[in-house]
């Protein structure tokens, strides 16, 4: 079963992402292709997280960097644009979602998907980082997840980013059809 821990959505703080109509446009848009995207992404984590071989709690926590936020002006937490938890929170023994954060905020921090960082950016890695992947850039999107085997938690995210692109375009040619 799907549980939604953050009511998907974000809102930023005094000063955060959605400062202008053009801003708050952008921002529903993308909430709204990550909603349709979650919504699609839903049964796909109910089969996989079903393998403890995959995910040992049937656990996952995804977070999502909003496309719009500027890193260098806008603080990480601001640019959280939603975070959902999947699978039965109340029975995690590890915090899924705080490894989601750390790994959304590597990636955040570096803007790119902490593999690459990882293989060919070692360098660049801060004695405190969290050192295991999950965390994917592609496109506009930085997406981290946590819950199953790191590869897995890698696949996940990069199928996610795939989901809220498709929703995206979707929503462009249907608004441009109407």
């Amino acid at each position: 079963m799907t549980r939604v821990q953050s009511d998907i959505a974000h809102q930023p703080a005094e000063g955060g992402v959605a400062k202008s109509p053009r801003n708050a446009d952008a921002r529903a848009e993308s909430i709204a292709a990550v909603a349709r995207g979650f919504g699609a992404l839903a049964p796909l984590l109910d089969a996989l997280l079903a393998d403890r071989s995959i995910s040992g709690e049937c656990a996952m926590h995804l977070v999502v960097m909003d496309p719009a936020a500027d890193p260098h002006t806008v603080s990480f937490e601001d640019a959280i644009l939603a975070e959902r938890s999947f699978g039965d929170v109340a029975h995690w023994e590890a915090d899924y979602a705080w490894y989601a954060h750390a790994k959304a905020r590597l990636a955040w921090r570096e803007q790119m998907s902490l593999r690459t960082l990882f293989a060919q950016h070692r360098e660049r890695l801060r004695e405190d980082d969290i050192q295991v992947e999950g965390a994917v850039k592609g496109g506009q999107w930085i997406v981290a997840a946590s819950g199953a085997q790191a590869w897995y938690d890698h696949a996940i995210a990069t199928i996610a980013i795939a989901l809220f692109d498709v929703a995206a375009e979707h929503a462009r040619r249907n608004a441009v059809a109407r």
